[in-house]
């Protein structure tokens, strides 16, 4: 009777009507409810398959992301599986690849999904390997992932699956395909692309009262923290990416706010769920960009005529007096020419074949992330020592000048917030004065 009382209560929100069945034993209705399941995962409408969201429990000493696999199942009790996910073998990973094996439906205490026989898709999440050293060396003593290939049925509809592994619990998600594997796969890598990298981790997780952040989105498992620096409070989670954005293996608690799948917003500028947004702080980045780097250009195009007029100037009057060099570009950050640790507030690139003259103004140059403010402070009477070279050609004035020109406090603004390949910088006492900063990100996602 208990049995039975628990079938009911596990099967009563599916969204088939139910024959009355009580008059047979609780085998007789769970092979029922298998029938159903199958139906629904082999039926004609899943002309695309299935889209399955997959975790695994993860190790001690290694956390992992959630997989994207798809499925195609028939009747005779084969399925077809399809990924291009980061532990295929045989030089297969990254690759689109599909394996087909069997399937089957076991009635035990409720429904089970099982994939009875190796696919090379799902298989080498519960093989138990070194995951550390997996896919290019296999380990046959290792851990393995703690991934399941028997999986219980939660809860069914027609165009949605829940599950959990049997074994480790990790849940699992099945949705009916709207596309193929192959375009919801480029899709995907599409929108992970525009939305994470891996020099711009860091992101806002607000309700507008509540604030929380990410940190390492772009790995799939990430940081959630209860602030950047120094976190008091920080956890490990876990997401699958989507076309639309990503979805998490767990619902996400903010104040009032329980959120799960985030979708990019019509903006273009964060990613959505309800009441809550997750928004990336580029200005940290900048931040980090502007102090540690020498390579985030300021170039005449996209400033104001004043300080236009100062920067061709100074490249005039190089190219006048010194006519073997030319002026590159301004940096933000720290002068290497001679090794220092100090910081520099502003440095200007001159080069000469394959010889850099590098002239530092001491100062500082800091970005607020939450109030999208930036300040420049900078030393005109204190430059380094290639200053000297220019000033005997009573050029220096052209130095000096634009760092004064430059030194106040600017309000932030990028054509990209996930990518910032230009910010602009506007003055904040004196808005018609403005210069644009540049990044270039490059294929492999760093910033140059």
């Amino acid at each position: 009777m208990l049995s039975g009382a628990a079938l009911a209560a596990m099967f009563s929100a599916c969204t088939f009507e139910q024959e009355d069945y009580f008059d047979e034993s609780a085998a007789i209705r769970i092979q029922h409810v298998n029938d159903e399941i199958k139906s629904t995962l082999c039926a004609p409408s899943s002309g695309n398959g299935w889209l399955i969201q997959y975790y695994v429990a993860g190790t001690d000493d290694y956390d992992f992301e959630g997989f994207n696999l798809f499925g195609k199942f028939y009747e005779s009790g084969k399925v077809t599986l399809c990924s291009d996910h980061r532990f295929l073998r045989d030089g297969r990973a990254g690759k689109v690849t599909e394996y087909t094996s069997y399937y089957e439906m076991l009635a035990e205490e409720g429904p089970v999904l099982v994939f009875n026989t190796w696919n090379d898709i799902l298989s080498v999440f519960v093989d138990p390997v070194d995951p550390g050293s997996a896919p290019i060396a296999i380990f046959d003593d290792g851990e393995g992932m703690n991934g399941d290939d028997r999986l219980v049925v939660l809860s069914y509809k027609e165009d949605e699956v829940l599950l959990r592994g049997e074994r480790h619990s990790a849940p699992v998600r099945f949705v009916r395909l709207d596309r193929t594997p192959e375009e919801y796969i480029a899709q995907t890598a599409a929108m992970k692309d525009y939305i994470s990298n891996e020099k711009l981790a860091q992101y806002y997780v607000s309700n507008g009262t509540d604030t929380m952040y990410i940190d390492g989105l772009y790995k799939g498992y990430f940081n959630y923290n209860d602030r950047l620096i120094d976190p008091l409070d920080s956890s490990v989670k876990n997401c699958v990416f989507t076309p639309e954005g990503f979805r998490l293996r767990t619902p996400l608690v903010l104040g009032a706010d329980t959120c799960q799948e985030f979708t990019l917003n019509a903006e273009r500028t964060a990613l959505t769920s309800g009441n809550v947004s997750v928004a990336p702080c580029w200005l940290l980045a900048v931040n980090n960009l502007c102090q540690i780097t020498n390579s985030a250009k300021i170039t005449a195009q996209g400033a104001c005529d004043s300080f236009a007029a100062l920067y061709n100037k100074l490249n005039d009057d190089i190219i006048e007096n010194f006519s073997s060099q030319t002026f590159n570009f301004i940096t933000f950050g720290k002068s290497s020419e001679s090794g220092s640790s100090s910081r520099v507030g502003i440095v200007f690139n001159c080069s000469s074949g394959t010889r850099k003259y590098l002239t530092g103004f001491t100062g500082t140059v800091k970005v607020d992330p939450q109030t999208g403010i930036a300040t420049i402070q900078a030393d005109p009477n204190d430059p380094s020592s290639n200053y000297t070279s220019y000033n005997r050609k009573d050029i220096g004035s052209s130095f000096t000048n634009i760092v004064s020109a430059m030194n106040g406090s600017y309000r932030l603004t990028t054509n990209n917030p996930f990518k910032p390949t230009e910010v602009l910088w506007t003055k904040v006492d004196d808005p018609t004065f403005y210069f644009v900063t540049q990044f270039d990100f490059t294929s492999s996602g760093t910033i140059n």
